[in-house]
């Protein structure tokens, strides 16, 4: 069984990481993948329609079989709110490949939440030595995100936003397992 198998729900409070199902793409539509406010943080193609919802449901399930990526459900109705992933560099550098909750769910902590849960996988069952998130340098929630978790500015990345041509600046930082254990996030 791959570590990933082992990992593949993630309970929090008020939410649930776990993998997609099928059923996730009309929810996925409408609170992320569809919604500008949402997926002008991010920068994968933004999906409009139905039938490409079903299409991206299935590859989201496809790619999570082999890696660490979830849907962010809700704990109390399983309704599917979110995204987040995790990866490894190598040699025990971890980063997120991506957080993000539908606009509807903003503003309950569930974005907190979820870090925490990454964390605590990433340091406490992975064994990272130090965990990367990034943010574009605009997004203030994210800023404020990385802030209360106590990571510390690294360098800014530039990058295109390949679906609108956008150029964007990602802020990234780094939270040693030192500071994470000393800060008791």
């Amino acid at each position: 069984m791959s570590s990933e198998k082992s990992y593949e729900v993630l309970r929090g409070e008020g939410i649930v990481l776990r993998k997609a199902r099928e059923e996730d793409y009309a929810s996925m539509l409408k609170h992320v993948w569809g919604d500008e406010e949402v997926y002008k943080w991010m920068l994968f193609q933004p999906t409009l329609t139905l039938e490409d919802a079903i299409a991206r449901c299935k590859r989201s399930i496809a790619f999570q079989k082999e890696h660490f990526a979830w849907f962010v459900a809700l704990k109390d109705t399983d309704e599917a709110a979110g995204l987040c992933a995790i990866r490894d560099n190598g040699q025990g550098h971890w980063e997120e490949c991506g957080i993000c909750i539908g606009k509807a769910f903003q503003g309950r902590g569930y974005g907190k939440e979820i870090l925490s849960l990454l964390l605590d996988l990433s340091f406490n069952k992975l064994g990272a030595a130090d965990f990367r998130y990034g943010y574009f340098d605009d997004n203030e929630k994210s800023k404020n995100l990385a802030e209360k978790f106590g990571f510390v500015f690294d360098r800014y990345e530039d990058t295109v936003r390949q679906w609108d041509g956008a150029p964007k600046k990602i802020v990234s930082c780094i939270l040693s397992k030192e500071r994470y254990l000393s800060l008791g996030t």
